[in-house]
């Protein structure tokens, strides 16, 4: 009895033992965040997203995919079910991407918001509970989008490739290796530029420190020019003090002109005029009577009372 007793003991203990080994990988590989579901509405394929795919809100882990389906009402519309930790900040301006990890093909939901790309802040958030699910509108991911405009990059690659095809033709060739042959000409005289230069070039230390010795002149004579005490300035008040009594003496030269000299000069031009006036008398009366010049000039005409006066 004893060792059936013992053996059921053993077996109790090792079921309760079993049991609890379940129930705690049960407890831990279970996820208990509280969690609150969105609906991702988009027209866009879903290509390598499935159910507990990844949901993660600016390249953080924030919930899980539950299920895909299409939208009962909208027509090629297709409605993915996520669930969302309660403390993620979904707001009005939130919208979902689909990404992929790697170049495995697995996709998975990326979480963003406008108005925190932006900086701008202050969307109201977006409420959900299991009665009235909200919807995020999902837009077209990177791969998507070069999917859809694969068409337009290869028509421009080839133009591309076409375009350069044309450029290296035989004239473009030729004419791009006369351009290179240009260019290497132009460097070959540009250091034999340099060269004819260098000589100059080790003369400018010397003409620098010529032209420092003509500043230094030149601010010496400046400051000459502006000392009212230099030589310069004395220089030019004598001068001036000089010029000042020439001047004086042209005017004292010109005032006993006019005092003395000029009132000789009148007296010997009136003198000259009475001479002049005599002289024309004279020649008057030798005209008259050229005999008066040897018996004298005739007598004058008797006036009236005077002897020898008959009336006229």
């Amino acid at each position: 009895m004893e060792n059936k007793s013992h053996a059921f003991l053993a077996g109790v203990f090792t079921i309760g033992l079993a049991v609890l080994v379940l129930f705690a990988l049960f407890w831990f590989s279970s996820d208990h965040a509280v969690r609150v579901p969105y609906d991702l509405v988009t027209r866009s394929t879903v290509n390598g997203l499935g159910p507990q795919a990844d949901v993660k809100y600016r390249g953080l882990d924030v919930g899980k995919v539950v299920s895909i389906r299409f939208d009962p009402q909208v027509p090629g519309q297709i409605i993915v079910r996520v669930n969302v930790n309660q403390d993620t900040p979904i707001t009005r301006t939130t919208y979902a991407t689909l990404g992929f990890q790697g170049v495995t093909g697995i996709a998975y939901v990326q979480l963003d918001d406008t108005a925190a790309e932006e900086g701008t802040g202050g969307s109201p958030p977006l409420h959900s509970s299991p009665k009235a699910v909200a919807r995020i509108a999902m837009r077209p991911g990177f791969f998507e989008e070069l999917e859809k405009r694969g068409d337009s990059l290869l028509t421009q690659v080839e133009t591309l490739f076409t375009s350069i095809n044309d450029m290296f033709q035989t004239g473009n060739r030729a004419a791009l290796m006369a351009a290179i042959g240009s260019i290497h000409k132009t460097a070959e005289d540009y250091s034999h530029l340099s060269a004819s230069l260098a000589p100059a070039a080790a003369k400018l230390p010397r003409v620098t420190e010529n032209m420092n010795a003509t500043l230094e002149s030149t601010r010496r004579m400046t400051q000459e020019l502006a000392n009212p005490n230099g030589t310069v300035m004395r220089t030019v008040d004598n001068v001036g003090h000089n010029l000042q009594g020439a001047a004086a003496s042209v005017q004292s030269a010109a005032g006993n002109f006019s005092e003395e000299t000029l009132p000789q000069l009148n007296g010997l031009a009136r003198d000259a005029r009475q001479t002049a006036r005599t002289f024309e008398r004279a020649a008057g009366q030798f005209n008259d009577s050229p005999s008066s010049v040897l018996f004298g000039p005739p007598p004058p005409t008797p006036g009236p009372g005077e002897p020898g006066f008959s009336a006229p």
